[in-house]
């Protein structure tokens, strides 16, 4: 008996002897589900199979507390958008910056660059004598940081092929804060377009932090196909191509255009619902 197990562990030494053991814990290697880097596909859409369509709006706020993901400080939405258009990434295509949501006209990095930036007039005494003043111009370069919203434009498609309402984004535009040369702030507007399928190679190597699994890398593409963000509706395609808070009967009431946004948002379920065959 014996010399059976004294046998039975000789066998065995040189197998564990040659056997390759982790160094360290699976977390401290890195996630336990690695992402591939690589968009997801859209799923086939028959013209045929189209048998609905609308384009919305919606604006994303980084400071809401479901979207504080990408304001990720490692790695912010805004920061990899304004990279990805104004530098580019190694071995990608450099997406286009577009003027206005048509993605008809672009903008050239220089134009991208000049339109975020202020240029302020400021009042410089010559040899300090307040008297004796010379107004120079100022530049102050724009920060990616300043970005805390983002506007998106979608479409909701409806498929007859698997009778479901599902949505495809079109494109995204940063936020920012309009202001004049003496400082004032002019209100807020989109910064440049962006085509979703043209940034979704890039957004799909960007990590954005995973508050619900540490095992697992989530990527910004991801993020979006997912749709983990909290959102609100600013248009639908109408007659007269405005925002909801610039229609007549809005104009002056943001509580009545806040609701008129929940009321699109219901009525795209009710239609989904509808199109349904029993």
């Amino acid at each position: 008996m014996t010399k059976k197990i004294l046998v039975s562990i000789l066998f065995v030494l040189p197998v564990l002897s040659f056997a390759q053991l982790p160094e360290f814990s699976l977390f401290l290697n890195g996630p336990a589900i690695q992402n591939e880097g690589k968009p997801v596909a859209h799923r086939f859409l028959r013209e045929a199979n189209a048998k609905y369509s609308k384009r919305i709006h919606r604006v994303i706020d980084s400071r809401m507390k479901q979207n504080k993901d990408m304001a990720w400080p490692k790695n912010p939405l805004s920061h990899v958008i304004w990279t990805a258009v104004t530098k580019g990434y190694p071995d990608m295509d450099k997406p286009k910056a577009y003027q206005n949501d048509s993605l008809a006209s672009t903008y050239s990095t220089k134009e991208i660059i000049e339109k975020g930036s202020i240029e302020e007039i400021v009042p410089i005494a010559i040899n300090g004598d307040p008297n004796n003043i010379r107004y120079d111009t100022v530049n102050t370069p724009f920060d990616p940081k300043e970005i805390v919203k983002f506007r998106m434009m979608e479409d909701w498609i409806f498929d007859a092929n698997y009778s479901d309402l599902r949505p495809r984004i079109i494109a995204i535009a940063p936020i920012y804060k309009i202001k004049s040369q003496t400082g004032i702030n002019l209100g807020e507007g989109e910064l440049f377009w962006v085509k979703m399928d043209e940034l979704r190679p890039i957004l799909a190597q960007q990590q954005i932090f995973n508050k619900k699994n540490d095992a697992a890398r989530l990527s910004y593409d991801q993020w979006f196909r997912m749709r983990q963000f909290s959102s609100h509706i600013v248009k639908e395609s109408n007659i007269y191509d405005l925002d909801i808070k610039y229609i007549e009967g809005f104009r002056d009431d943001g509580l009545a255009a806040l609701m008129e946004s929940d009321r699109i948002k219901n009525d795209l379920f009710i239609t989904e619902h509808d199109l349904w065959e029993y």
